[in-house]
């Protein structure tokens, strides 16, 4: 039996693996990149270091690349 056409409408393909890593890589490095830069931010602002954010700003941009990518999986 043959899909009807809407259903050939509907599957997309996915993108290009060396795209998905270059953008997933890209989601990574914006992300910490705006964690360093709250740190620095409050630094500044607040004259005390949150210590207890430092190890935050290294995991959340591992976890928000991996995020990115299981969307197209």
């Amino acid at each position: 039996m043959k899909p009807s056409p809407t259903e050939e409408k509907k599957k997309r393909k996915p993108p290009p693996t060396w795209l998905l890593n270059t953008l997933t890589a890209l989601v990574g490095i914006l992300t910490l990149a705006l964690g360093i830069g709250w740190l620095i931010r409050s630094w500044v602002v607040d004259r005390e270091m949150p210590y207890f954010a430092i190890p935050l700003v290294l995991c959340v941009p591992v976890i928000a690349a991996v995020a990115f990518r299981n969307m197209w999986d």
